[in-house]
């Protein structure tokens, strides 16, 4: 029959032509359709929005007519997924996730029938199997930059409002829409910890970092590869006896469960603890310490089993912090079939702890039935894997490629492959066995048969976690700043000044008197430090830091000695509360002494350049004229301003000084400020001396609310800092487990000596609401400034917070 003489073309040639649809669709619109579908909050994403980068010639080459992405969230229920009954928790993820699914195809049925092309990836499975990377879509990303919410340090998206008790669905669309929405301004993520704390293999490190194999091969162990392990152990048995020695009844029945009912997480203890979230956050706020009892720490002293790759980071973590958990080595089905899937998945299958001591590159060329040349540089605990040779390798590997991969997957022999000339090793051969400790796997023999998946044109971009800045209320830039120039100030005192790599303004906005962060590696070891932005707001093609050379001081000597104009800094910006914009009162009293005049003079310079009407009155200690630091500019800024009224002492000046001389105390503050009881403060300087000016200050009539300090890089608060300022020993600090005695420096605190000596305690926060480091205290006592996370039980049964807690004689603790 011909085509136009069949019935169904032949009416649909007689009926009206069916309506266009109009383009582009409301927004507000279609977000009501997707609410009135079920979600519980939507937002719209075009296909060429740069986020999207990365997974966009996946979408396309399966679907080219898409336009827009549509992300929505359906709400879990809390207290199931909270409990340590993980039947409860799973029953939940189901649920979510079937009504998700059915949310999304509702969708794409309301679509479809005003005539828009639609489909709905779903928010689990069934996935693509035969490829590499099997999702069609990366829920998260998307639902990002749709604006409902950001990822926390756990990896999972925090919703605003719902916290991270969501799940994700995208609904792809052949049409565009009339408006867009943008990523929301703050993390909700509260970096708490507590998921840091409660995972039971370590994958969350409390520094942002993620061991996505260790997550992997734990918490989804009755799905993908653990699947895979489990039926070659199977395979691989002998008889009946000899697969209950290697999978026990309970395991049986759990992946039966799995099999029947859906596959079972066996921890997703990170989303269980989580408290962020406006409609969640509540109750953490008003009883911290209940959370801890009822939610993180039966998580925490639950019996079960913790599935791990022996050899693997995860191993040690398991084994040393979960002593009622059973650690049982498996493998994790993660078996690259491709040298391309190889590369692509080798930074998340790295170890970084069983790479300590590796600092090497490697050139990597693979030849016969896939030919590839790649670098892998291990350093630092990190790995970096790039495409072709670059650097001066320390050992070069050439490599049939289906020979490696079956070496990898424990088909093929090493030394037989070596000796037959199928690999071959140029280098100390040793930096190989190094080199492959930073990837176990379990062998396990099979017959094989070879399936390889299809390119799936996932790219890997390794996301890092932003931090918020609370003063601004913004998530914290992170990036990389050249450094323009830089300019003496003093015989011992430089000015850096960094500006964009390409030029243009400074990528982020901070306030006067605010910090940066630089992530630098003096000597090769990786560092944090802190300085402030000396520098106003008001400058937005250039950033300055003013320090001083400390002659003991790691990267103050690094900066004043080696780094010169051209170099690129990795910088963290901004951070800190020692503030002031002028809508913080009428008046300020700025006082600063030696370097601590950085942040006054940010102040004062924005204060100027604003043209802000309040009166302020700057006071400055030096030690001598010769240490004066910005003496002119400031002499430059009074012309400038009337209302800057300036007072400078020196505390050992000599016959060229004509100005105040002594320290800043109470009777020069009394002298330099009327009415000095009605003004703010702002102190900034040695200990001793921000202690003294305070004391000063409360004694002159001025409220202690009123008066601000800040000292950032703290033993007790920062977690990168080692050892203690003072030399003055408090006492010692006998670990008995470890049967280490150590001392404890005046001002440091038990955690910083065990750092020290080498005595492993876990801990997260090091800000004491976590509770990671909780020890049992055997004798002596302490003092500990916060104590939030220990319950009264805990006081009562003698536990004490490791990075709290200071010592004024000896004590013992169980560590």
């Amino acid at each position: 029959m011909n085509l136009d003489d069949h019935p169904t073309v032949r009416r649909l040639a007689s009926s009206a032509p069916a309506a266009a649809v109009s383009t582009p669709l409301g927004a507000a619109e279609l977000r009501q359709l997707v609410l009135d579908c079920g979600a519980a909050d939507a937002g719209l994403v075009e296909i060429a929005r740069p986020a999207l980068d990365a997974q966009r010639d996946r979408i396309l080459s399966n679907y080219p007519w898409t336009k827009t992405l549509i992300s929505f969230v359906v709400r879990m229920a809390r207290e199931p997924v909270r409990g340590a009954p993980r039947s409860v928790a799973n029953l939940e993820f189901h649920r979510a996730g079937h009504e998700l699914d059915e949310i999304a195809a509702a969708i794409v049925a309301k679509l479809e029938e005003r005539g828009i092309r639609a489909i709905n990836p779903s928010m689990g499975f069934p996935m693509e199997m035969n490829d590499s990377v099997p999702w069609l879509v990366s829920h998260k990303p998307i639902a990002v930059e749709a604006g409902l919410g950001h990822m926390g340090i756990h990896r999972n998206l925090i919703h605003p409002k719902f916290g991270n008790f969501v799940l994700l669905g995208t609904v792809l669309i052949d049409a565009e829409a009339d408006s867009y929405d943008r990523p929301v301004e703050y993390n909700p993520c509260l970096e708490c910890k507590l998921c840091v704390a409660a995972c039971p293999v370590g994958a969350i490190g409390p520094d942002g970092t993620f061991n996505f194999s260790a997550c992997f091969t734990h918490n989804y162990r009755e799905f993908l590869g653990g699947f895979s392990d489990w039926t070659e152990q199977v395979a691989d048995s002998r008889d009946a006896f000899d697969y209950r020695r290697r999978v026990n009844e309970i395991e049986t029945t759990s992946l039966w469960q799995s099999l029947s009912y859906g596959p079972n997480y066996k921890s997703a203890y990170c989303l269980a603890v989580c408290p962020a979230g406006e409609d969640v956050i509540g109750p953490y706020l008003t009883d911290r310490q209940r959370h801890l009892k009822e939610v993180v720490r039966p998580l925490q002293e639950r019996p079960e089993p913790v599935y791990v790759v022996e050899g693997s980071d995860a191993e040690a973590i398991a084994r040393r912090k979960f002593k009622n958990k059973t650690v049982k080595p498996v493998a994790s089905g993660l078996r690259p079939r491709t040298i391309a899937a190889l590369l692509q998945f080798m930074p998340y299958v790295f170890q970084p702890n069983q790479s300590r001591g590796l600092n090497a590159i490697f050139h990597f060329s693979f030849v016969g039935a896939e030919e590839r040349q790649a670098t892998v540089t291990i350093k630092n605990r990190t790995i970096d894997v790039k495409d072709g040779f670059h650097g001066t390798p320390n050992l070069r590997v050439t490599a049939d490629a289906k020979t490696w991969l079956g070496f990898l997957a424990g088909e093929k022999s090493l030394p037989l492959a070596l000796v037959r000339r199928r690999i071959k090793v140029k280098g100390d051969p040793r930096l190989l066995l190094a080199f492959g400790k930073c990837f176990p796997a379990a062998p396990v023999r099979r017959r094989p048969v070879e399936v390889l998946p299809q390119t799936s044109g996932f790219k890997y971009e390794p996301a890092r976690y932003a931090k918020n800045d609370p003063a601004t209320g913004k998530i914290r830039w992170r990036g990389t700043l050249i450094l323009a120039e830089t300019a003496d100030v003093t015989h011992n005192v430089k000015t850096f000044r960094f500006t964009p790599m390409g030029g243009g303004e400074v990528p982020f906005d901070y306030l006067p008197g605010q910090f940066l962060t630089l992530h630098i590696t003096p000597g090769g070891v990786p560092t944090k430090r802190s300085y402030t932005i000396a520098s106003t707001p008001t400058w937005r093609d250039r950033i300055e830091i003013t320090v001083k050379r400390e002659d003991h001081g790691v990267v103050s000597r690094w900066l004043h000695d080696e780094l010169k104009p051209g170099n690129a800094v990795e910088i963290e910006a901004p951070s800190g509360t020692l503030f002031f914009t002028g809508a913080e009162a009428d008046s300020v009293l700025l006082i600063g002494g030696g370097v601590g005049i950085t942040p006054m003079m940010s102040a004062a310079r924005y204060l100027t350049e604003t043209n802000w009407p309040g009166i302020v009155h700057l006071l400055l200690g030096f030690r001598t004229p010769a240490d004066f630091i910005f003496r002119d500019e400031l002499a430059a800024l009074q012309k400038r301003n009337p209302d800057l009224h300036m007072t400078v002492a020196m505390s050992q000046s000599d016959r060229s000084w004509e100005g105040t001389k002594g320290h800043v105390d109470a009777q020069l503050l009394a002298a330099s400020v009327p009415n000095i009881a009605s003004h703010r403060a702002h102190v900034c300087g040695p200990p001793a001396m921000m202690d003294a000016v305070k004391a000063a200050l409360i004694g002159l009539g001025l409220p202690e609310e009123q008066i601000h300090t800040e000292a950032f890089g703290t033993a007790k608060r920062d977690p990168t800092a080692k050892g203690a300022a003072s030399t003055e020993v408090a006492g010692k600090v006998f670990f008995q487990t470890s049967n280490t005695t150590a001392p404890v420096y005046v001002g440091a605190t038990i955690l910083d000596a065990a750092d020290e000596a080498g005595v492993f305690i876990d801990n997260a926060c090091r800000s004491g609401t976590c509770a990671s480091c909780r020890v049992k205290l055997a004798s002596g006592s302490v003092h500990m400034p916060v104590q939030d996370a220990l319950t009264e039980e805990d006081k009562a049964d003698g536990y004490i917070l490791a990075c709290q807690a200071e010592i004024s004689g000896d004590v013992a603790v169980d560590a």
